[in-house]
């Protein structure tokens, strides 16, 4: 609809706004309302492991273990006696919108970039169960999708309910919620990463193990489910059927090869004849976007489609013939 959302019939009259007060002393009936209307909306329920987070890091309050110097955003490295690691008090602090912009290649819709931040505690234990020490940590995890917000109207609004919004573009604008859990924490040991004894690459022999050295980091994983919606502020009609659930956000491409992504996208021909219909959008690579959208093609990372291939792409994209993870 255009920028002002009028419902073209046989009047213009909103409806309880400019009729007669016989029709309207009941309060009943149909209401005509300004709301936030979605546009476009869906949910995303993911696995947050350490390849994703990276280590946890030292909160801006966070005290230093060990009389070391420890500022915000270092890596958190734990006493050299730990056995164990727990994560407690998680929580998802804050949610920004890093950027919103118009797809270059989908009429309608719009890239959003957000970013998520969790705060916990990190606790140690000793090989005996004692507790050696705690430390307030952090990190970060960036998500992108792609919604539909429809073209964007060129106007301008404001209003006195929110005298410090000012004067503000048509939209659209963004929603997200979420809520974090607390799903493991891992000490992370030299030793471990290269499968190799301690003569060739740690280790201290004061650690806790001596056969891994000493912990260098810690590893956590944080279970995330979020809802993002995208909305606009219109005039409208109402009769509510209840409340609305957001379908799965889309994952369809894969992070392998950039270039594979285009690839495999159908020639944007609405790009040179727009239309206006409302229509799903779609994320590639690591990027979401609307439920049930249409992919034309993927791109199968170079692994055969034989089901003796053996391939071992970790990328999703098209090797399920062969059983590829």
């Amino acid at each position: 609809m255009g920028a002002f959302e009028f419902d073209v019939r046989n009047d213009l009259c909103a409806r309880n706004c400019c009729c007669s007060n016989e029709e309207t002393n009941n309060g009943s009936g149909e209401v005509c309302i300004i709301a936030q209307k979605i546009f476009d909306q869906c949910r995303i329920q993911k696995c947050l492991t350490s390849d994703i987070l990276g280590p946890a890091r030292a909160a801006s309050n966070a005290l230093p273990n060990c009389n070391e110097m420890l500022c915000e955003g270092d890596i958190i490295v734990p006493p050299c006696n730990a056995s164990d690691v727990t994560m407690k008090h998680l929580k998802l602090s804050r949610i920004e919108i890093l950027r919103k912009t118009e797809n270059t290649l989908q009429d309608g819709c719009w890239d959003v970039e957000l970013k998520y931040v969790f705060d916990y505690t990190l606790e140690f234990r000793r090989a005996d169960g004692c507790i050696i020490g705690c430390i307030d940590a952090t990190n970060a995890y960036i998500l992108r999708v792609t919604l539909f917000g429809d073209t964007e109207s060129n106007v301008t609004t404001t209003n006195d309910l929110y005298p410090l919004g000012g004067n503000t573009s048509g939209g659209p604008y963004v929603i997200a919620e979420g809520k974090a859990i607390a799903l493991g924490a891992d000490l992370k040991y030299p030793c471990a990463s290269y499968g190799c004894g301690c003569n060739s690459c740690c280790c201290g022999t004061n650690a806790g193990d001596v056969t891994m050295g000493a912990p260098v980091a810690v590893n956590v994983t944080i279970g995330l489910f979020t809802i993002v919606k995208m909305f606009r502020t219109v005039n409208m009609i109402v009769e509510s059927l209840g409340r609305c659930v957001p379908e799965t956000c889309t994952s369809i491409g894969n992070a392998c090869d950039p270039c594979a992504n285009f690839d495999s996208l159908a020639f944007p021909l609405d790009a040179f004849s727009p239309v206006t219909e409302p229509r799903s959008c779609c994320g590639y690579g690591t990027t979401y976007g609307s439920p049930n959208c249409q992919v034309t093609s993927h791109h199968d990372c170079g692994c055969s489609h034989d089901h003796s291939c053996g391939c071992s792409c970790n990328c999703n994209c098209g090797c399920n013939d062969c059983g590829c993870n």
